[in-house]
């Protein structure tokens, strides 16, 4: 079976030391830190996507406002000199640029926009944020290479990482914008709400033809019961898999995932398309 993985990132030591000695927030998450410090090249990542037979990955960089050119400068170059790896580009609705960078990222073949509010610091459905979306949008439909938007997720950010509460990214927000911009293809990472109870994730967050989930971390903080409904709901066609590296490994993500599908009574072509097909039909592959 192809694989791809969905939900890559290229960390700094500074990150996971900040990550790893918070203890409870490892626990949480089920974070796997203990060796992650050999997990931080693009060769490390190579090695792993390899031996788990993973034919591509997708990092997802993310940036300040004002360093939103020179971080996807960044990030094109590794993805270019790596093989089988392609890389999302990052926005910010404070940068004044986005215009002309989603132009750029366009050209560079990039087919896909991570953002993380909380990280970034802003209100998903600010004005300026949402200026930005319809940027996106209109974008898509003129034609060109469509650009599919990835939303972080982490319900207790402002908790564990001080970050204003108002930045939080809520189920009701994403399915807010995939109602708004039908042009936009919207992935909710770790199955649309990491760490979100699933009572609100369930009534905030209903299926829409042009909304996905990635599976990354998130069959490590929802039950099996509660991740094979969200699978059930959402049907194979709007699921990818992700392993949101370096805190899990392909091997294991893989059978879990595997596992998780075969639960929600997947067959073989349905697991195809949550672990190769959706992904490949976005990058266009």
């Amino acid at each position: 079976m192809m694989i791809i993985d969905s939900h890559i990132h290229l960390f700094t030591t500074k990150i996971i030391d900040n990550v790893s000695r918070r203890q409870d927030l490892v626990t949480l998450l089920n974070l796997q830190t203990a060796d992650a410090h050999a997990r931080l090249d693009i060769a490390a990542l190579a090695t792993s996507m390899k031996s788990a037979g993973v034919a591509a990955g997708l990092v997802l960089p993310t940036a300040a406002a004002a360093d939103v050119g020179r971080i996807n400068t960044i990030f094109i170059e590794k993805a270019e000199a790596a093989y089988s790896l392609h890389t999302a580009g990052t926005l910010h609705p404070a940068y004044p640029h986005n215009r002309e960078e989603i132009a750029r990222l366009s050209r560079h073949n990039i087919r896909g926009i991570k953002l993380c509010s909380f990280s970034q610091g802003f209100v998903l459905d600010d004005p300026a944020t949402l200026a930005l979306f319809a940027l996106l949008d209109a974008h898509n439909r003129s034609g060109a290479n469509p650009l599919f938007v990835v939303l972080d997720t982490f319900y207790q950010a402002d908790k564990y990482f001080g970050t204003d509460q108002a930045f939080t990214t809520r189920p009701s927000q994403i399915a807010a914008l995939a109602r708004h911009y039908p042009h936009t293809v919207f992935i909710g990472a770790h199955m649309g709400g990491l760490a979100t109870p699933f009572e609100q994730l369930w009534r905030e967050l209903p299926p829409c033809d042009n909304l996905l989930l990635d599976t990354s971390n998130a069959a490590h903080t929802l039950t099996q019961e509660q991740f094979v409904a969200l699978l059930k709901r959402f049907g194979p066609r709007h699921i990818v898999f992700g392993t949101d590296w370096p805190w899990f490994l392909h091997e294991t993500e893989i059978a879990l995932i595997d596992e998780l599908t075969s639960a929600a009574g997947f067959n073989q072509q349905q697991k195809t398309a949550v672990f190769y097909d959706n992904m490949a039909e976005l990058l266009s592959l």
